[in-house]
């Protein structure tokens, strides 16, 4: 697992969701961690306790999440092999607290350039 921090304005709080007959509970958070012109929505899951931490945000909040970011392999029964990533919050805190407002240099907009996608 890899540990990052993810710094933007909350964008959408979805409710929390349960699913299968252990009744597992997922929250999403997305993020916006770019610019007006690259958005760059995040989808930040949150699981166990870390969900009594995510309910309390707010649309437009400007946030610092520290998260997991995890890896699965999955194969199909057409025996196509595919990657899946996730990003699992577990700590949360005020952007505006730490400082994180500073502006972040984009490569892509400083060249001019267009996403090749």
């Amino acid at each position: 697992m890899n540990d990052l921090k993810i710094t933007g304005e909350v964008v959408f709080v979805d409710e929390v969701k349960e699913y299968g007959a252990n009744a597992f509970r997922k929250h999403v958070v997305v993020v916006k961690t770019g610019d007006d012109k690259w958005a760059n929505p995040i989808p930040v899951e949150f699981t166990k306790e870390a969900i009594e931490k995510s309910t309390q945000l707010k649309t437009g909040q400007r946030v610092v999440i520290e998260a997991r970011l995890n890896g699965r392999e999955w194969k199909g029964q057409d025996g196509v092999t595919k990657w899946f990533v996730s990003v699992n919050g577990y700590e949360i805190s005020s952007s505006e607290a730490v400082g994180a407002t500073d502006p972040v240099l984009n490569p892509i907009d400083e060249l001019n350039e267009e996403v090749p996608f």
